[in-house]
């Protein structure tokens, strides 16, 4: 089956975690839920880059949801709710073979890792308004996809240069039947891009 993970990763696919793997064989909706936690950034600069970007607040044990909704050629529509805190993406490939996060007015280009431990994800490059960015301002984002039992465990750190950590989340994620946890990882409908 074709999906945007497995398709950008080829064979290297099948060497992830079950959990990894599972939550990116993406041929159906995917409602997720589990708990998280989100630092507090340390200086002023980047608690406002992270209020006005939507990003998590900061907190423990945090209810976190998230929605992943398959599109067409292969991308994703990714809705995150950290405990009413809630933000979205648009996941797809780049020809040259990155993830490309569509996040706003930004594009996101990572590269991906795999491994038997888990998937990387590095950001290589950001654009806005689809214009490249220069690379001394680029931020350092890294997260790692990996699993513990049957949950998916991620860990996303964004630090920006001279502004320092704008958000560091990490916590665990389980798929969700309920009614609850369809209507917790809901968001407001986004005209997507084309």
């Amino acid at each position: 089956m074709s999906t945007l993970f497995r398709d950008l990763l080829g064979a290297a696919f099948d060497e992830l975690p079950e959990p990894v793997r599972r939550f990116h064989m993406l041929d159906l909706e995917r409602f997720t839920s589990g708990r998280s936690m989100v630092a507090r950034p340390e200086t002023f600069g980047a608690r406002l880059l992270s209020w006005i970007a939507g990003l998590p607040a900061p907190g423990v044990n945090l209810e976190t949801s998230v929605r992943f909704t398959p599109l067409a050629r292969n991308r994703e529509y990714w809705r995150r709710n950290f405990a009413g805190r809630r933000y979205r993406s648009i996941m797809e490939a780049a020809t040259d073979g990155r993830l490309i996060e569509h996040f706003g007015p930004f594009d996101l280009y990572f590269a991906l890792t795999p491994s038997a431990r888990g998937l990387r994800w590095s950001l290589r490059e950001w654009r806005l308004l689809k214009f490249p960015l220069p690379k001394r301002s680029t931020p350092s984002v890294e997260c790692l996809e990996t699993a513990e039992g049957d949950a998916f465990v991620f860990d996303i750190d964004v630090v920006f240069p001279l502004i320092g950590s704008v958000v560091h989340y990490a916590g665990a994620l389980q798929d969700a039947d309920d009614a609850a946890a369809r209507r917790e990882s809901s968001v407001r409908p986004l005209p997507l891009l084309p």
